[in-house]
């Protein structure tokens, strides 16, 4: 794998954190139209780190700061062709530590539920089911930190 260069997100780079987002959903087949538009109302005002290589930005997450000790992962995204490099895992990897900076003793998200087994090599276990906006039940994962 080819180390990736992390850094904050600027505002130019946000059709490129949309077109990877997308990419990413619709790599588990889920209806191409429906993942487009959910991807044109991402919260991309937050804060976010982008992974690039080779100057291209590959992957991103978003952070939400903490609330009652433990700080939410609100995205965490991967081009399909970099799944399985170890880009992942590296962006999860400074998503901990940035939490831990901020303060936090856990880390918790809601979970794609084709995601589970990353998250869970990760050292996550599932804590918790939530709903989500397309109304499936998804798993509430969380590390502690």
């Amino acid at each position: 794998m080819t180390e990736p260069l992390l850094r904050p997100a600027d505002p130019g780079d946000e059709p490129r954190l949309r077109a990877v987002a997308e990419a990413s959903k619709a790599h588990w087949g889920y209806d191409a139209e429906r993942v487009g538009n959910w991807a044109e109302t991402l919260d991309l005002s937050r804060e976010i780190w982008i992974a690039e290589v080779a100057g291209e930005i590959v992957a991103w997450s978003a952070l939400l700061p903490p609330s009652e000790g433990i700080c939410e992962l609100d995205d965490l995204w991967v081009e399909p062709r970099a799944i399985g490099t170890g880009i992942g895992t590296v962006l999860f990897r400074q998503a901990e530590a940035h939490a831990r900076h901020l303060g936090a003793r856990a880390l918790r998200w809601e979970a794609d539920p084709n995601a589970v087994g990353f998250y869970e090599r990760m050292g996550a276990a599932v804590v918790g089911t939530a709903t989500s906006s397309w109304g499936r039940s998804l798993p509430v994962m969380q590390v502690e930190l």
